[in-house]
This record gives C-alpha cells, structure tokens and sequence, in this order.
C-alpha cells in the first residue's frame, strides 16, 4: 500500500525533492556585450514608463478641467453612480424583497401588539389584580395622610403631635441649627 504523504499529486507536486536551479553570478551568465544590451534596454524600459506615468498625469489633469467646465464634481459623480446603482435589477429585486418582509414583520409586531392588549385587559379585569389594586391604593392613602396630616378614611389622624400634623413649608436655612 503506498504512502499517502509521499505520493506524487500532480495538481501540487513536491517541489522539495526536485533539483533546484544553480545559482550562478550574472557575470558568469552574460557576457559583456550581453549585459550592455540588458541595461540599453532596462534604461529604455524605465525611460517609457516615465513617459506613461507623465501622459497619465496630463489625462488625469484634462478629465478634471472637463468636468469642472461641465459642472461635474464629486457629489454629482457619486449621485450619477447612486442613480445607476438604484436602476440596476438587482436593486429592484433587493428593494423589493425587503419591502415585503418590513410588510410581513408588522404584521407580526400588529398581532403580538393585539395579543398583548387582550391579554393586559384580561389581566386588569382579573381577581388577582384588582386585589392587588385595593391594595396598593391602601398604602397610598395611608402614606398621603401620614404625610398630609388629614385623617385616613377611619377618621382618626395618626398624627401624635401638632408638628407631625402639619406640612413642612420651610427650608432650613444656615444659621438654624441643623446637622450636616
């Protein structure tokens, strides 16, 4: 049975067990001759990409004064791309769909808000709250008569002293004494 790891792949061959080019000096490759046509032909080479990078340049400078004298800036370009992005089919299509599903999830939230609403009635018109009610109104009036100094619905005031019977209506000021 042959061994998956040291088999050969032809789609990715083992690259470590082939022989590897020898590394030889660029003198010993070329000759003199040779190596004068190289740099003639690099030094031509980096001459005419100077050339390109300047004719770039002035395309570039000439693209831009056209769009300044035909009232084109960025802000326009980049609503004119808007424009054809929103006219493009995919678009449509994506608006659309997501068009239908905001319908659908307010029907969804319509529902759930209509469950809620019955269900709160059901619950506020049960027993159980309206003990709760009575309650809680209880503690609230007692606490406001305790406060107040009006008597509770009993008629009796909890009040034991006239300046427990009456609001308080004056700030302390700095010169009483109170701790601080």
């Amino acid at each position: 049975m042959a061994d998956p790891v040291h088999e050969a792949d032809p789609i990715y061959p083992d690259l470590s067990t082939q022989p590897s080019a020898p590394e030889i000096p660029l003198e010993d490759q070329a000759s003199d001759d040779e190596r004068e046509k190289m740099f003639q032909e690099l030094k031509k080479i980096e001459e005419e990409i100077a050339t390109l990078r300047q004719v770039l340049t002035a395309k570039e400078q000439q693209a831009s004064n056209l769009k300044k004298e035909l009232g084109i800036n960025a802000m326009g370009q980049l609503k004119a791309e808007i424009n054809k992005v929103q006219s493009s089919q995919a678009y449509k299509k994506t608006q659309e769909t997501l068009k239908s599903a905001g319908q659908a999830t307010v029907g969804v939230f319509n529902t759930i808000g209509s469950s809620m609403s019955t269900k709160f009635s059901e619950m506020k018109n049960s027993p159980t709250f309206k003990s709760f009610e009575e309650k809680v109104e209880g503690v609230g009036t007692s606490i406001m008569a305790k406060v107040s100094g009006a008597p509770r619905e009993g008629g009796e005031s909890e009040a034991t002293s006239p300046t427990d019977a009456e609001p308080v209506t004056k700030q302390p000021q700095h010169t009483d004494d109170v701790p601080m």
